[in-house]
Formats: structure tokens, C-alpha cells, sequence
């Protein structure tokens, strides 16, 4: 009971309105994340800049476990690059994932999840590599051959690449999932 009234005491009102904010989820949302990250140990208490291990993060959210592209989203939402999330980059992942956060503002997200090598554009190795993590290339008998992968990777480019450059930029991208109704519901979880 002690620990948890300190718990609070480090989640401020200040804080929390700022968090409101800041993100597209409620005050309750966010305390209860709150409670769910501080019932991980007594370390995790006494700071907001704690960085919580991915096994924890996914003990809090299973369903990142069995998301093809669980390492890519760890990277990206994870400040300090360093396979951890502060309470922060979790706050940043559950906002984007919410029903609440804007079509735009996904896409924006999902663009640097598919940008594998970082370049700024989603090129055909980020594509190839989105592919194989789709079918479980490593592990299943959902693979796709490299024809078949070029094929697709082909048509993609063609829809999508509108500055014909090779690649697909950020803005090209979210012209693109904003076509596609589904994405919204696809790139979301509930808190």
C-alpha cells in the first residue's frame, strides 16, 4: 500500500496533465499504465525515466510478442535506442497504438517501423525484409520466393513510389495508407 502512494507521488498531477497532453490517451489510460509498469519491482517506482526490459513490456502487452515486427517497434519507440522503453516511449507506443491517435500520426509511425535501414525512405530491401517478417520466412511455410517477393515488391513500388525514385518516401507512404481503410484498425492495440 506504501509503495503505491509513492508510486503516485511520482506520477504528479502536473505530470499527468502534461502526459494527457501530449498523447492521445485519457488521465485514467495513463494511470493505469502507470500501475501496471510499477508492479514490475520496487526500482520501478521510484522513477519515470526507469527503462523496462522488452520481456516486461511484453508481459504488459502479450500481443507485441506475436507482432511480426516486435524488434523494429522496440527500436523505434525505444529514446535511447537500447532494446529498453522508459515509461515515456511506452506512453509514445500505447498513444499511437490507441483508437484515438490519428490516421496521420500512425502512418507516420508505421513509415519508420518499414524503414529498416533508417535512410528516410522505404526502399526495396526495407520492403523485402517487411515481406519476410510477414511471412515468417525463418520459421513457417509461408515463404514467399524471391521472384514472387520482387513481384510484389514491384507493385508496390509502382503504386506507391509517385516520384518514381525508387523508393517510397514518408509522404508517399502515408498517401498510401490513408487509402487503406484497414490500416487503422491494424496498427492499434487497447490500453
Amino acid at each position: 500500500m506504501g509503495s503505491s502512494t509513492s508510486a503516485l507521488s511520482v506520477l504528479t498531477e502536473d505530470i499527468l496533465d502534461e502526459y494527457s497532453m501530449l498523447t492521445y490517451l485519457s488521465k485514467t489510460e495513463i494511470l493505469n499504465l502507470f500501475k501496471t509498469f510499477t508492479n514490475f519491482g520496487p526500482e520501478t517506482v521510484q522513477r519515470l525515466d526507469y527503462r523496462y526490459s522488452i520481456q516486461q513490456v511484453e508481459r504488459a502487452f502479450p500481443q507485441l510478442k506475436f507482432n511480426p515486427f516486435r524488434d523494429r517497434i522496440y527500436k523505434v519507440f525505444s529514446s535511447q535506442k537500447d532494446d529498453r522503453l522508459s515509461f515515456e516511449d511506452i506512453l509514445d507506443l500505447c498513444s499511437v497504438m490507441s483508437q484515438k491517435c490519428p490516421d496521420k500520426v500512425k502512418a507516420a509511425w508505421a513509415f519508420r517501423i518499414f524503414d529498416y535501414d533508417d535512410d528516410g525512405a522505404v526502399g526495396e530491401r526495407d520492403l523485402m525484409t517487411v515481406i519476410d517478417k510477414l511471412t515468417d520466412a525463418q520459421n513457417s511455410g509461408n515463404f514467399i520466393d524471391r521472384s514472387d517477393q520482387q513481384h510484389i515488391i514491384r507493385v508496390l513500388m509502382k503504386e506507391m513510389d509517385l516520384e518514381a525514385n525508387g523508393t517510397i518516401g514518408q509522404l508517399e507512404f502515408q498517401h498510401a495508407v490513408g487509402k487503406m481503410s484497414e490500416f487503422p484498425h491494424s496498427f492499434c492495440f487497447r490500453v
